[in-house]
């Protein structure tokens, strides 16, 4: 009857652990070195409005690469902006926007997806707004070459 209790015990210990196994995660997320989260916006005592977009100039087929814009309208709720990216031009989608407040600078993250057939000449934008002030800002992504 022990060895029955033994194996019993086994069995679930066995079964417990392989159900409880990472196997079925998707593997892990590697950040792509061509993203950034941040971009250096410059306010001065004088400023009333000012934006800025960071991201990389060039891109390859299938790459998934965030961007990044911040805003600062004087004297409006960072919380009241509102961020609207476009594509203005290539072969690319937006797969997420991610907004925060950061003291008086709003923040915005796209996640942009080059489709299998970009070929270049991409054109993202970003216009924000508050109650004083808007602002907007273009970006141009090239075809990258693979050729090292």
């Amino acid at each position: 009857m022990r060895n029955k209790t033994i194996y019993l015990l086994l069995v679930i210990s066995t079964t417990l652990a392989m159900s409880c196994s990472r196997s079925d995660d998707a593997g892990p997320i590697i950040e792509n070195t061509k993203s950034v989260s941040d971009c250096g916006i410059e306010i001065e005592d004088n400023t009333s409005v000012s934006i800025c977009l960071n991201g990389t100039d060039s891109a390859l087929p299938n790459e998934i690469i965030t961007f990044a814009s911040t805003f600062y309208s004087k004297n409006d709720n960072p919380s009241n902006t509102l961020f609207l990216w476009t594509i203005e031009s290539g072969n690319i989608e937006i797969l997420n926007i991610e907004n925060s407040i950061y003291g008086e600078i709003a923040k915005s993250i796209v996640t942009i997806k080059f489709n299998a057939d970009y070929t270049g000449n991409a054109i993202i934008a970003i216009n924000a707004e508050n109650i004083n002030g808007a602002g907007s800002r273009e970006h141009i992504i090239e075809l990258e070459s693979d050729n090292l």
